[in-house]
């Protein structure tokens, strides 16, 4: 009996001071995990512009002003418009070999005049777009300069506005029996994309966005399916890139701190 009064002792010892820290909570239980964080983006609208080009395009690349418009919901959460116009289309170094190629064509290749004419250039892409940021923080130049930054992807829908080199071509409907015909008009399609923001201060950022508009277009204006004649049908899904750099601004120009 001794013995068990004993042991009952001993474990009551030790089983009550653990019971004891188990019941206390600690001072970090639900504490967020950064503290004092710097919220950019948490309910704030950002606006701002710059400029942008199309890249990898078949016969013209467009160069854009763009203006951005958007509004974080929450720190990783927003949705945003975005429009670029362009200021001017430059000929593709491949353009300039598919006309040397024409300049004496032999048929059915048409002339080089003939192809030119149907080309399509990009006047306007408008987007809307709802942004993921799942990447933040911060960053040091040479341990010296220092800058918040955030990574996100975007996903929406995207119109492209194009036009005919030539504006005078008959619009590609079906009913058409041309050889070439002009592309003309906004293309409904998906705008995806990744972009960045290098905070300058609180309110102010360069973002950089790389982005992508799928529709269904036809760059040449030429007949694609060889059903012999140049119409919708020969409209296919391609993708239109953009890169562009923004300088935007943010309100309210002071950014909340978490607790």
């Amino acid at each position: 009996m001794k013995k068990r009064l004993a042991l009952l002792f001993a474990l009551a010892v030790t089983l009550l001071p653990l019971a004891a820290h188990a019941q206390r909570q600690s001072p970090l239980a639900d504490a967020p995990a950064i503290r004092k964080r710097l919220e950019l983006r948490a309910v704030r609208l950002e606006f701002g512009g710059g400029g942008g080009t199309t890249i990898n395009q078949d016969f013209f690349h467009s160069v854009f002003v763009n203006l951005k418009l958007g509004f974080h919901f929450t720190d990783w959460l927003s949705l945003s418009a975005f429009g670029g116009f362009a200021l001017s289309n430059i000929e593709t170094g491949f353009q300039s070999r598919v006309k040397e190629t024409l300049a004496m064509p032999s048929p059915p290749a048409p002339t080089a005049a003939d192809a030119a004419a149907s080309m399509t250039k990009v006047k306007q892409i408008l987007a809307a777009q709802l942004e993921f940021a799942p990447f933040t923080g911060k960053y040091s130049l040479f341990g010296k300069l220092f800058a918040h930054y955030d990574f996100y992807i975007f996903g929406g829908p995207g119109f492209l506005n194009l036009e005919p080199a030539d504006t005078t071509l008959p619009s590609c409907s079906d009913t058409n029996k041309t050889a070439s015909c002009g592309v003309s008009g906004y293309k409904l399609g998906a705008n995806f994309g990744v972009g960045i923001h290098s905070y300058l201060n609180q309110f102010l950022a360069l973002n950089v966005e790389l982005r992508d508009i799928y529709a269904k277009i036809n760059p040449a204006g030429r007949d694609v399916n060889g059903d012999g004649k140049a119409n919708a049908d020969d409209l296919t899904w391609q993708s239109t890139y953009m890169v562009s750099l923004n300088l935007v601004l943010y309100l309210p120009a002071t950014a909340d701190i978490s607790p």
